[in-house]
């Protein structure tokens, strides 16, 4: 483990990583529901992970408090500040790739730093009244958290970026043991760990799963381009980056052409078997807006020239639909109601008879299904989306809404639109969670 911070912040780290070795009781709780928070076992090589950290002051690398305080104290504008102090870790995330090959790098931000870089994902208006601005706001957005994650990929070790406040949980924030969940279930993960994997009744027809998203471009002017991510039933699978997308003036979603999305999954299937050693017996494609003839084509030629002759092709989209139940709660997750052949709703959030309650603030909204192409029931298909709801590491909730086949889109594509042309793209999820 390589940790990156200033002095202050290190020693809370490494205090802290010291106490999350050993058992830390889950939140007490007015709630009359017991499972609603967990302990932590502990991060050790005798429970739970079965594992542990390893690491030396040669792996600590602190930044000068003089360094920080004079970018905070100049004039640069937000966005000019941001690459500067990212700059900062990216010299040390540089020093301990090359000298000591960590699994994982930890770069902490200290309160000081945080409150200049918390608000980064908003657009700084200092353009002159009356104009027409959108350019130049586009242009100055820097997103502090995605920047370094995309200029840390040519360095080819994850990083996790964390506040060192959440070595003292205070109000507000989730109570110490869910932190660690959380925090160790992604760093197992970005060692190349599998915390879990989905069950698979029969191995000898291995599936893996698609997600097809679009990004714009950081200054908002070029076209949308493609990405896909596949992932098999361990989580392990690969991202790539597609094409840029020709925009229609009477269509202002996304879509690719036959010939576009024949080669984004050809070149998907060819990076996944590099990474997995075999082809998939079964392809499933999730998408958000619907599939055209044209990307219906080339999607199903693209897996037939793979010897891929199982396909399901699935738009995965929020419904204005509710349900209501007898009962004082709302319906179960995992309820699934068949609105026709090809359209089905599906509740990835609900109640939880383990819980014995409805964790959400709000009434739950259940997903839409649409079923363009399928070779397998409608059943199996919203219940392995209802599974990959749980392969999200990032983050150990129990109900997640999104499978990770249309989550991860989103977090890639914010990532990959602040990589430039000469920079390394990383083919695993691990570098953009």
């Amino acid at each position: 483990m390589g940790i990156i911070g200033l002095s202050e912040s290190v020693e809370k780290v490494t205090e802290w990583l010291e106490e999350c070795s050993k058992h830390i009781p889950g939140k007490v709780s007015k709630n009359p529901h017991p499972n609603l928070f967990m302990n932590f076992c502990g991060f050790n090589i005798e429970v739970g992970f079965k594992s542990e950290i390893v690491y030396g002051e040669a792996y600590c690398r602190k930044l000068n408090n003089s360094d920080i305080s004079e970018l905070l104290k100049s004039n640069l504008k937000q966005h000019e500040l941001i690459p500067k102090i990212a700059d900062l870790y990216l010299d040390e995330i540089k020093y301990l790739t090359q000298n000591k090959r960590p699994d994982v790098i930890i770069c902490a931000l200290s309160d000081e730093i945080l409150s200049f870089v918390k608000e980064s994902d908003k657009i700084e208006d200092d353009t002159e009244r009356g104009k027409d601005s959108s350019n130049i706001r586009a242009a100055q957005e820097v997103n502090f958290r995605r920047y370094l994650k995309a200029r840390a990929m040519k360095y080819h070790i994850p990083i996790q970026i964390m506040r060192d406040k959440i070595t003292s949980a205070g109000s507000g924030m989730q109570d110490p043991a869910t932190i660690a969940w959380n925090f160790f279930t992604a760093l197992y993960y970005k060692a190349s760990g599998t915390p879990w994997a989905l069950i698979r009744k029969d191995f000898a027809h291995s599936s893996c799963y698609v997600g097809i998203s679009f990004y714009k471009s950081l200054d908002r002017e070029s076209t949308q381009t493609s990405v896909a991510q596949i992932f098999n039933e361990y989580g392990k699978g690969v991202i790539l980056r597609g094409e840029e997308l020709g925009m229609k003036k009477n269509d202002r979603i996304p879509h690719m052409s036959e010939e576009q999305a024949y080669r984004l999954l050809t070149k998907s299937l060819t990076e996944y078997f590099t990474s997995i050693k075999t082809y998939p017996k079964r392809l499933v494609v999730h998408k958000t807006s619907n599939f055209t003839p044209d990307e219906i084509y080339g999607l199903k030629q693209a897996a037939k020239d793979k010897n891929i002759f199982q396909i399901d092709l699935v738009t995965i989209q929020a419904s204005k639909i509710r349900l209501y139940r007898n009962a004082e709660y709302p319906p179960l997750r995992g309820t699934q109601v068949n609105l026709d052949k090809k359209r089905h709703l599906l509740y990835t959030r609900g109640s939880v008879p383990y819980f014995e309650t409805y964790t959400g603030m709000y009434i739950p909204g259940p997903l839409e299904v649409r079923l363009y192409e399928y070779d397998e029931s409608s059943n199996l298909i919203c219940e392995e989306i209802l599974a990959l709801t749980k392969m999200n590491w990032n983050n150990t909730q129990f109900d997640r809404k999104w499978p990770i086949t249309i989550e991860c889109a989103r977090n890639v594509g914010e990532i990959l639109k602040y990589l430039r042309s000469e920079d390394d793209m990383q083919l695993k999820f691990s570098f953009y969670m």
